[in-house]
C-alpha cells in the first residue's frame, strides 16, 4: 500500500514539472503599458505606396525644376536696386522719409540750384522786389509777407542781400579775399564765383536790427518766429547746421532763406532735409553731391 501511494506522488510530481513547462513555452499577451500604435488611416486619408518602378531618381532632377526664390538673382530683387532705379517713394523710404509731394517740377524756376558742387553762369532773373532786396518774380511775394508778417508780430528783421550777379560775387567778395588771404581761406569764408546762392535770385538774408550785429540773430524769439513759419509761405533755411556735407561748405550764412514752394518747402522743413537732397529723391542725376551719388 506504501508503495503505491509512493507511485502516485511521484507521478503528480511529474505531471506538474511537464505543466509548467509548456506554461513557459507559451507565447504570453502584450502588456498594456506598452506604447499605443498609430491609429489605423481612414481609406479617404490613407496615402497609397509608391511604386518602385515609378520614383525618380534624386540624381535625375534637372535645375528648371528647382524653385525660382533658388535661381533668381540678388540684382532682381527689390534689395539689391540702385538709388538710381529707385522711385522717389522708394528713395524717400530708403532714407527713412516720408512719402514725397507728388507733381514736382524740377526744371521749375525755384528748384534752380547753386552750391560748391554744382556752379551755374551768371543767371538774369525777372528782377522785382522782395523785402526791399532784388529777388526773382516768382518768390517776390513770398518774401514780402514773410518779412512783413515776421515785422506785424513785433521782430524787427529786415532783408540786407538778394540778388548778386557772377561779377558783383567775384569782385567784391570773392577776390578781395584772395588776395588778402588766398584762395584757401576765401573758399572758407565766401562762395566761388557760379556757387554763390544768391546768383539765383530765390533767397534773401535776414538780419535782427541794423548793422552788422544782427546778422547772426538764431536763438532769439524772432528767429524762432521765422523757422516756425517760413515753410508756410514756401521759403527754407538753406544752410541748416549739421548738414554741410549735402551743400559743400561752411553754414557761412546762418541767417539764409530761399524760396522752394509751399509743398517742397513744408517737406524740407517737417523733415530738417536740405535742398539738395529733397532734389535728388525725384532725379538721381539732378546734381551732383560727393558720397551719394
Amino acid at each position: 500500500m506504501k508503495r503505491v501511494f509512493q507511485l502516485i506522488f511521484a507521478f503528480l510530481l511529474a505531471l506538474g514539472a511537464v505543466m509548467m513547462a509548456l506554461d513557459s513555452c507559451t507565447p504570453q499577451p502584450a502588456q498594456r503599458e506598452s506604447a499605443p500604435t498609430a491609429p489605423p488611416q481612414s481609406e479617404e486619408t490613407a496615402a497609397p505606396p509608391v511604386p518602385v518602378e515609378t520614383a525618380a531618381p534624386v540624381e535625375e532632377a534637372t535645375v528648371e525644376e528647382s524653385s525660382p526664390l533658388e535661381t533668381a538673382s540678388p540684382a532682381e530683387t527689390p534689395a539689391a536696386k540702385s538709388m538710381a532705379e529707385m522711385t522717389p517713394s522708394e528713395r524717400a523710404a530708403a532714407w527713412g522719409l516720408p512719402e514725397p509731394p507728388a507733381g514736382v517740377d524740377l526744371s521749375a524756376r525755384e528748384f534752380k540750384l547753386a552750391n560748391s558742387y554744382n556752379s551755374i553762369t551768371d543767371q538774369r532773373p525777372n528782377h522785382s522786389y522782395g523785402a526791399g532786396v532784388i529777388v526773382d518774380a516768382v518768390s517776390d511775394e513770398a518774401f514780402n509777407s514773410f518779412v512783413g508778417d515776421c515785422i506785424a508780430a513785433g521782430y524787427g528783421v529786415n532783408a540786407f542781400r538778394g540778388y548778386l550777379d557772377y561779377w558783383t560775387v567775384l569782385e567784391n567778395y570773392y577776390e578781395p579775399e584772395v588776395y588778402a588771404h588766398g584762395a584757401y581761406y576765401a573758399a572758407s569764408v565766401t562762395h566761388v564765383p557760379g556757387c554763390n546762392d544768391h546768383q539765383t535770385a530765390l533767397c534773401v538774408d535776414l538780419r535782427l536790427g541794423a548793422g552788422d550785429a544782427g546778422i547772426d540773430f538764431r536763438g532769439t524769439e524772432a528767429w524762432d518766429w521765422l523757422i516756425s513759419h517760413c515753410a508756410d509761405y514756401g521759403i527754407i533755411l538753406r544752410y541748416p547746421e549739421g548738414q554741410e556735407s549735402w551743400y559743400g561748405h561752411a553754414c557761412m550764412n546762418p541767417c539764409h532763406f530761399r524760396y522752394v514752394g509751399v509743398e517742397p518747402a513744408k517737406y524740407i522743413m517737417e523733415n530738417n532735409i536740405t535742398l539738395e537732397q529733397f532734389m535728388l529723391l525725384y532725379d538721381w542725376d539732378a546734381i551732383y553731391v560727393p558720397g551719394v551719388n
